[in-house]
């Protein structure tokens, strides 16, 4: 392995190459035994596509910004041709790609090379990631508790130090949530802002966005100015950024108008670790010169939980129905896990008047937090309401959607999530605070939709006050070689 692998992200392992120091195989090797090091004690390693990232390596690669850094899928959304696809479920068991991802393609035209698929829990439907296709993924800081989900795999990955930053996707918090919980920084783009196709048009009705999450604020800003974008056929642009988002992370900093939420919308209280870590972030961000007041926005709380879980369901619904036709399976208890068997049942009872009542809550709370918005540049909020949950917590008891949905995307652990991918706006958890029991504990800076660029600006500030990328977790390469 590469002396020091693990300290280099992105940026700096494809400088290395870029200058002849490093050859793309020599770091490509240094990945794969990374992985084989500590993936069988956090289990975020699900398809092994070394063999042929390795002829990748050998071949002529794009010269792009990642020329030759070894890079992982996420086995859920992006697609790449000839590779298993599994996405978490029995049903979908024994799948094979049969095209690549234009985001896939994307990431691959800036020089990556992909290596292994990572987990996800079912579907991508859970914020946790046990699904009982892969087993138990664990969180590098405590392997007692869940790395989050869905994006789990790719976090617990990146948190051990085995690659720089690696795929993710977040519908309801899937790249936000395991940020938080192993300790990265996790950036939700604008809808839209990362094409969807070739086949489909969006992702989970527009909730869904794909992007990465990354041990630095410039591996995610550099990469994003490489990917994002309209591609063909697509229903819908993000707004184009008014200037190159790696420019964001040096420019002069400029007052930002800041609103702090310590409480869920609702106005229940988080767990201390949770509400510490919000007022400090809060304070850090007055002492870089940014002005910040309490203020929240004014969210109909009951309708928003009613909507998200009927138009979840129904999603879910179409989604498995869609899969099952394609295996040529009958979706069922013997193919499913209990919890997406029961959203299944769900779904099929929802009427098409009730999603669009569902849409109409959605557009409501679009509307509400554009004036919101209109004040403030940023919104600050914890990124959970407690911190990361014991292995098993998140899915029990299997047969409760109502305690399932209340952990899911209610008060109990994600209130902050959910909303702003209804809202489309862009929100990135930031990995400022260890609480005492050593677990990350991750708060959440959201913009105006299509405002990459002021979440990225203050982050890069904050990193730099406060830097994180040598802060290691237990289950890391370092302490493996």
């Amino acid at each position: 392995m590469i002396k020091d692998y693990w300290k280099y992200d992105g940026v700096a392992l494809a400088e290395l190459i870029r200058n002849g120091e490093l050859t793309p195989g020599e770091v490509l090797e240094s990945a794969i035994e990374a992985a084989a090091k500590v993936s069988p004690i956090l289990n975020f390693a699900c398809h092994d596509l070394s063999q042929s990232a390795r002829a990748t390596a050998k071949g002529p690669l794009p010269n792009g910004p990642f020329k030759g850094v070894p890079f992982a899928l996420k086995d859920i959304g992006a697609q790449m041709k000839g590779t298993p696809y599994e996405a978490g479920s029995m049903l979908m068991k024994g799948y094979v790609s049969t095209h690549d991802s234009n985001l896939t393609k994307r990431f691959h035209d800036t020089g990556l090379i992909t290596f292994i698929k990572t987990t996800t829990p079912e579907f991508g439907a859970q914020i946790t990631c046990e699904a009982k296709i892969y087993g138990i993924t664990r969180n590098p800081w405590h392997t007692g508790h869940t790395p989050g989900g869905s994006s789990g795999g790719s976090s617990a990955a990146v948190a051990a130090g085995v690659l720089p930053f690696a795929h993710a996707n977040d519908g309801l918090g899937s790249i936000r949530i395991p940020a938080a919980n192993c300790g990265l920084f996790g950036l939700k783009v604008t809808r839209q802002r990362t094409p969807a196709g070739p086949h489909a048009a969006e992702i989970s009705g527009g909730r869904g966005v794909e992007f990465i999450v990354s041990r630095t604020v410039r591996d995610s800003a550099v990469l994003l100015d490489a990917v994002h974008g309209a591609d063909v056929g697509a229903p819908h642009w993000a707004p184009p950024p008014v200037r190159p988002y790696a420019e964001e992370l040096t420019a002069k900093p400029r007052k930002l108008r800041i609103a702090l939420l310590d409480k869920t919308f609702s106005g229940k209280p988080v767990h201390a670790d949770c509400a510490h870590a919000v007022r400090d972030t809060a304070k850090l961000c007055a002492d870089l010169g940014h002005h910040v007041e309490e203020a929240a926005p004014n969210i109909d709380w009951e309708r928003y939980v009613w909507a998200i879980r009927l138009a979840g369901s129904a999603s879910m619904t179409a989604g498995v129905l869609s899969a099952g036709e394609m295996m040529g399976r009958t979706p069922s208890p013997e193919n499913l896990e209990m919890l997406t068997w029961l959203a299944v049942e769900e779904g099929k009872s929802c009427l098409a008047s009730a999603y669009f009542k569902a849409t109409d809550v959605y557009a409501r709370i679009q509307r509400q937090l554009g004036a919101f918005f209109v004040d403030y540049d940023i919104l600050l909020t914890p990124m959970l309401s407690q911190p990361p949950a014991a292995i098993g917590w998140l899915g029990d008891p299997e047969d409760d959607l109502d305690i399932f949905w209340d952990k899911f995307s209610s008060d109990a652990y994600s209130p902050f999530a959910g909303v702003f991918n209804v809202s489309g706006q862009p929100a990135a958890s930031i990995p400022l605070h260890i609480n005492k029991a050593g677990l990350p504990i991750g708060t959440q800076l959201v913009g105006r939709f299509g405002d990459e660029g002021s979440i990225i600006a203050l982050s890069a500030q904050l990193e730099q006050a406060r830097p994180w990328i040598d802060r290691l977790p237990p289950i890391h390469v370092k302490n493996y070689l």
